[in-house]
């Protein structure tokens, strides 16, 4: 009902991804692997007993720390490539037209340089909206990543067969070229509601936050009008 990470507004996953590397880090340094202090055994409501899940660590060889590390390639990731590649995600898909498949299969690795992208953003750099830095082909995708799926598949349409973006497309996607190049402005804008809930002094910065958004996106979008 309210998406994967409500609290975070569902825009910011570098929470999820700083968890994964410090999980990454700690099996990396400790040479284990632990799942937790286990769940007790439970009563179903049809009566009947289910076993619960034992707590367990296990030390981890020299072949799993060559494969967390990169010098020993996994064996079971060549066929997950091989089901990205030809058949759309890892795990077997019901239907061939789902969105999950059809952005796989067009994934970053496989697209031309974005140029229909970077048009944008020189556009942008060069108006003053987005800082100057050079931008390379993964910061441009990561906008396109902001868009809904549906978005976000025409987009990696358009770029893979060089065909130009509607103006929908184009305005959509230099919001997010904004939003992505100013990571602390939007770090405080989705952890104000927060404060907001809590405080009058929050709620005042949020109405502030919001009429600030709106110029900026008036701005941007002025640069292509």
């Amino acid at each position: 009902m309210h998406g994967m990470s409500p609290e975070r507004g569902d825009n910011d996953p570098r929470e999820d991804a700083l968890t994964v590397a410090r999980l990454w880090q700690t099996m990396v340094t400790t040479r284990a692997l632990s799942w937790g202090a286990g769940n007790p055994s439970w009563t179903h409501y049809d009566g009947d007993t289910r076993p619960g899940t034992p707590a367990g660590a296990a030390a981890l060889a020299d072949e799993n720390i060559a494969e967390l590390t990169g010098q020993l390639r996994q064996i079971e990731a060549v066929e997950w490539a091989q089901r990205v590649r030809f058949e759309g995600r890892v795990m077997r898909p019901t239907s061939t037209d789902s969105v999950a498949a059809m952005l796989a299969l067009h994934s970053a690795k496989d697209l031309p340089a974005p140029q229909q992208v970077r048009e944008l953003a020189d556009a942008l750099q060069e108006a003053g909206e987005i800082p100057p830095d050079h931008l390379d082909s993964e910061d441009l995708l990561t906008a396109v990543q902001c868009l809904g799926p549906r978005q976000n598949i025409d987009v990696r349409e358009r770029i893979l067969n060089g065909k130009k973006l509607t103006k929908l497309l184009r305005e959509n996607l230099a919001i997010y070229l904004w939003e992505v190049t100013h990571p602390e402005w939007m770090k405080m804008f989705w952890e104000t509601p927060k404060l907001a809930r809590t405080t009058a002094i929050g709620e005042l910065r949020l109405s502030h936050l919001k009429l600030e958004q709106r110029k900026i996106r008036g701005r941007v979008l002025n640069v292509f009008d």
